[in-house]
């Protein structure tokens, strides 16, 4: 399985988020990835009542945010900035989660990296419904950090999941991040009072990963709630889990009302570790493209 080569991080360069940008940078420096720093600004009201030219103005603008980035990246990465050079990319805009996705786009990263609410934001930039906004719309993986994170490496990761195939494709993407650190990935699914065969659904589940998956530091287990929210709230101080990952589901499963809730807007409210989501849509497309191929070879 290929490793990740390139992470991309908005940031809005705010003090209150240098802890975000410390861990994009060393997560992304331990898995070798090229990480690409990018910042959303918007125009001054100051520039049109200016006598310079518009398109001067913008590009004398685009510069100057540009070396603000860069200052912001060398203020608070220090020495270290120098070990792994960053790529600075700056856009101006009205609307950041557009900016981001055009970005991703563009770029193609294996993994997006943006921060959490933070009430002490002028603008509200990386707010609980832009975060949303872009694991609605966004097809790679995207990683939302708490603004005050330390980053400590990984040792155990919490996967919550469904039993679908597509957990089994998204696991396989993890490994990418986990095996950089020998961290541990804890594969757990939440059972519901209701679920009376969820153990045979563990069992079958465990199964299908380890012929699929190699990675040997892979465990799997159940905690039973009252609601699947809670139940991982609950998980997660239990274990002290270094990462959350999920998957944003489509359609009807028990993790529809988590899901369907906000996500992020929920879990930023209660859960101080980094939410890693896969996007079912995007992973659905990608194993029916792997189906496709095969069945192409074999002809």
């Amino acid at each position: 399985m290929s490793a990740m080569k390139t992470v991309l991080y908005a940031t809005d360069c705010t003090r209150n988020s240098a802890p975000a940008l410390r861990y994009a940078y060393r997560l992304s420096s331990a898995m070798d990835a090229e990480l690409h720093v990018f910042h959303v600004y918007e125009l001054p009201p100051v520039t049109v009542a200016t006598i310079r030219p518009p398109k001067q103005l913008k590009e004398r603008l685009h510069q100057e945010q540009k070396e603000i980035v860069t200052n912001y990246c060398s203020t608070h990465l220090k020495n270290e900035l120098y070990l792994n050079p960053v790529k600075i990319q700056v856009v101006e805009s009205n609307f950041v989660a557009k900016s981001i996705l055009s970005a991703a786009w563009t770029l193609e990263p294996d993994l997006v990296i943006v921060g959490m609410k933070d009430e002490y934001t002028l603008r509200g930039i990386f707010s609980g419904n832009i975060a949303n906004e872009l694991l609605n719309k966004i097809d790679i993986p995207i990683l939302v950090l708490p603004n005050d994170i330390y980053y400590h490496g990984l040792s155990t990761l919490i996967y919550a999941t469904d039993f679908e195939e597509a957990d089994i494709y998204a696991l396989g993407s993890l490994v990418k991040i986990a095996e950089s650190y020998g961290a541990l990935i804890k594969v757990v699914h939440i059972p519901l009072k209701t679920e009376a065969v969820a153990d045979q659904y563990m069992k079958w589940f465990e199964r299908k990963v380890r012929q699929r998956i190699s990675y040997p530091e892979i465990v799997f287990s159940m905690s039973e709630a009252e609601d699947v929210e809670s139940g991982l709230h609950s998980y997660i101080r239990k274990e002290r889990a270094d990462m959350l990952v999920m998957m944003e589901r489509e359609h009807s499963s028990i993790y529809d009302k988590l899901f369907h809730r906000d996500l992020v807007r929920t879990m930023e409210g209660e859960v101080s570790i980094p939410l890693l989501a896969f996007n079912q849509k995007r992973i659905c497309l990608e194993m029916k493209e792997q189906k496709n191929n095969s069945y192409s070879l074999a002809l």
